[in-house]
């Protein structure tokens, strides 16, 4: 449950705004400042550590080069070492509340959840307004359910700053989900109108910890609300838009995932999709739009290869394993179909999935394999037994 709990806590750390520790000499050193991490988190890291060391810095100044350097860690997915500085920061500097909220996104995406939250009440305690704070405890509300609540916390991140990215694309997703779609349009709109140059200073980290094209997610993100609309020829202008601006595995993959679901387009797709995975993109979702379309074209191999990278990449990736388990079957082996279908139904069990499991279940019922109306909560003999039934049988879908 935490895994899927904290899907968007992992993505917030962003590079912090101003703080009061913005005067300190660490901060005026040339190479260890925040304005250096937005461009460049990496070369942050000699120069903070040359003041860290430095026996004449004063302890203020130390943890703030310390959180720099914590920061140039973080955004360089060394969250060990982030962590390590943060937790000495906090010592010499306990009133640094965006210290709080970048120690609490490691607490996050380690997986302590009530630990992230108490970094993040105390840096509300700091400052009730604190904007990054505020858009982080939106997020867990979200992801627990209370997409209400979660819009209130966004509403007070941006009265903080109007253009907080994170805050702007977190309410539009969510507003999404709730199909409220002129309010998530509105917020994708906003969203777009950042430039380029002032979006990617705030520093996007997707949930592997890389650092990505803000704008790029912007655009990606607009298309998703104009495709939900069914507006497909506007959701197509922004992804050849984020194509045009940068031609890289994020915005092909996006454009790719896209085109793979829209009848006639497998060429492009499959054209979008191979250059996105060459230029070594790690998104799962790339690599199942990929087998979708090899599916499609019954050319059952590539696509076994393509759900299968899918399922390297996120392994709790429950559609990934039940389409491997299909391919698997496909090609008459079916031991290792009947593998991947029990496992894609046991973490549907374990995670609180429903997509997958339905599926499975009503597939299972329409062949006959599965008399009760009432989905199972735990993988029993008999629900093993139906499903090797169906990973034997082709027409079991």
């Amino acid at each position: 449950m935490i895994r899927r709990a904290l899907s968007s806590l992992f993505l917030i750390a962003s590079v912090a705004g101003p703080c009061a520790e913005a005067a300190f000499a660490a901060e005026e050193s040339v190479g260890c400042s925040l304005s250096q991490v937005e461009i460049n988190p990496d070369t942050v890291i000699e120069p903070c550590s040359k003041i860290i060391e430095e026996k004449t810095t004063s302890p203020a100044d130390r943890g703030y080069a310390l959180f720099i350097r914590g920061m140039g860690y973080h955004n360089t997915k060394r969250f060990g070492l982030a962590r390590q500085d943060y937790d000495a920061a906090i010592v010499l500097t306990p009133t640094n509340e965006e210290l709080f909220v970048s120690r609490a996104n490691i607490a996050f995406r380690g997986g302590r959840a009530q630990e992230g939250v108490s970094f993040l009440q105390t840096a509300l305690g700091l400052n009730p307004s604190n904007g990054h704070a505020l858009r982080t405890m939106g997020a867990l509300m979200r992801d627990s359910g209370q997409p209400e609540e979660a819009n209130r916390y966004y509403a007070m991140a941006l009265a903080a700053d109007p253009k907080d990215a994170y805050a702007l694309l977190f309410r539009s997703e969510n507003n999404a989900k709730l199909r409220q779609f002129d309010e998530a349009l509105k917020d994708a709109d906003d969203l777009v109108a950042i430039p380029p140059a002032a979006i990617n200073r705030q520093g996007y980290l997707d949930g592997r910890g890389d650092r990505l094209d803000f704008h790029v997610k912007a655009l990606e993100t607009r298309a998703a609300v104009y495709e939900a609309l069914r507006q497909f020829d506007r959701a197509e202008q922004d992804l050849n838009a984020a194509v045009a601006y940068s031609h890289s595995a994020a915005s092909l993959s996006a454009r790719g995932n896209f085109l793979a679901y829209k009848t006639g387009r497998e060429k492009e797709a499959l054209s979008d999709l191979d250059e996105a995975i060459a230029l070594g993109s790690v998104d799962s979702r790339a690599y199942y739009a990929k087998g979708i379309v090899h599916l499609g074209l019954k050319e059952f191999q590539e696509a076994l290869a393509a759900f299968d990278g899918a399922v390297k990449i996120n392994p709790w990736f429950t559609s990934a394993l039940r389409m491997r388990a299909k391919m698997h079957r496909e090609l008459d082996q079916t031991d290792l179909a009947v593998a991947d279908m029990t496992q894609a139904v046991a973490f549907c069990m374990q995670a609180g999935c429903t997509s997958a499991l339905r599926d499975t279940m009503s597939a299972l019922r329409l062949a006959g394999y599965w008399r009760s109306s009432e989905n199972p909560t735990v993988l029993t003999p008999a629900l093993e037994d139906a499903i090797r039934a169906c990973m034997l049988d082709k027409l079991c879908n």
